[in-house]
């Protein structure tokens, strides 16, 4: 008697698990089967997609800039590492300009207060910089050599 206990408990586990199994494969495909597709396809295509250039990224390290708060004899001062991203094709033209891209680095970012330095976020100080970057090289009438500026390190003290 025990036996066919078992046998029927164990019956009722594999019917119930291989309806369980089917309900969720008709579910699956009633979604539109995206759910069913292997998750080792879409990483595969996107990696095909992207270009064929390896990106290179070099440092601009220990910009420091003085802040000024109006109405205060106190000085504050800024420290920002930066990361150019370029391609292999552009990264010597990045290596020998990296002190022009200091320069207006420094330039942009002593515009701002200790307050105004402190409120911002990084991707702020990014959009920022890039917005005077490319002001910089439109003025000059010349092609920004990298496509994305980065903050690495940010302190605002």
């Amino acid at each position: 008697m025990k036996s066919k206990t078992v046998v029927i408990f164990l019956v009722s586990m594999l019917l119930t698990l291989l309806l369980g199994g089917g309900g969720t494969y008709w579910w699956l495909q009633q979604q539109g089967g995206a759910a069913l597709s292997s998750p080792l396809r879409e990483p595969v295509a996107a990696v095909a997609a992207e270009p064929a250039t390896p990106k290179r990224y070099l440092t601009l390290d220990k910009i420091i800039v003085m802040l000024r708060e109006a109405g205060q004899d106190e000085l504050h001062y800024m420290s920002i590492d930066l990361v150019f991203r370029t391609d292999n094709e552009q990264q010597a033209q990045v290596k020998e300009q990296l002190p022009l891209l200091k320069s207006i680095a420094v330039r942009a970012l002593s515009q701002l207060t200790r307050t105004q330095a402190a409120a911002m976020s990084v991707d702020e100080f990014q959009a920022l910089l890039l917005q005077h970057y490319s002001q910089a090289y439109r003025k000059d009438q010349q092609p920004q050599p990298f496509s994305d500026v980065l903050v690495s390190k940010l302190i605002v003290e």
